[in-house]
């Protein structure tokens, strides 16, 4: 009888709330993509970056130039995919048209792709984003990856330690040098919750990695108040390195 009720809820469910394609949005059996979907995906795998995780041509194990002139706040970064024309439906999607619902899956392939990194973390912290913006848009995507994040490792999740404390005008088509000018200052560590970071091994939390302005300023301020290391975890990355 159990098994029976258990079947009958599951199928009731996927009546009532259909599983679709995190891109497409056909109908599918499982959480994700469609097959056609998964085959555009550009995974990021070794080779790349020890650092920043910009992906090689060829089959390395070293640092990438940009990390060997200056070496990031943050210690690693891992990301999921590429961004790209493809994958930034699936990114946009989630940031923009109130998805939230992909959060899950999304942060089971971030789980996927950094468990054996995160074996010694202790705290998760998602970027966060200013008042103002979170007023137009509704929640913050990089919390909701934290929180999920957080079930699939068992790692403490706290958001109340870092803040925006500086409103910024957009990065989106910005070269790097302006970036890291744009968002210099406007990260902050609530004094009330400073003390947590202690010797600390912070899982730092966003969407996208472009030039990692954001994740390195999150980082430097981070590391200021007490945390040992930081990792950065992305659904995606731009694989490059504007000047």
């Amino acid at each position: 009888m159990f098994n029976f009720m258990r079947q009958f809820l599951s199928t009731l469910k996927n009546v009532c709330f259909p599983i679709i394609c995190c891109s497409c949005g056909k109908f599918v059996d499982s959480e994700g993509l469609c097959p056609e979907c998964w085959k555009h995906i550009k995974w990021i795998e070794d080779p790349k970056c020890r650092i920043c995780g910009t992906p090689f041509e060829i089959d390395i194990d070293t640092i990438c130039p940009v990390c060997i002139r200056q070496k990031p706040h943050f210690d690693k970064a891992i990301s999921v995919f590429e961004y790209d024309d493809f994958s930034k439906n699936i990114v946009l999607k989630f940031k923009h048209v109130d998805a939230t619902y992909m959060s899950r899956q999304l942060a089971a392939w971030i789980y996927r792709v950094s468990k054996g990194d995160l074996k010694n973390s202790n705290i998760i912290i998602p970027v966060p984003i200013h008042f103002l913006k979170r007023l137009k848009r509704k929640y913050n995507q990089s919390e909701l990856l934290a929180q999920e994040l957080s079930k699939f490792s068992g790692i403490v999740y706290e958001p109340r330690i870092l803040q925006k404390i500086k409103h910024t005008s957009q990065q989106e088509g910005l070269s790097r040098n302006i970036r890291l000018k744009n968002v210099r200052g406007s990260f902050g560590v609530a004094p009330k919750y400073s003390h947590l970071l202690s010797r600390k091994n912070v899982v730092l939390i966003d969407d996208v990695l472009t030039t990692g302005a954001t994740a390195n300023e999150c980082s430097k301020i981070l590391k200021k108040y007490g945390a040992a290391t930081v990792v950065v975890l992305t659904v995606a990355r731009v694989n490059i390195h504007p000047s």
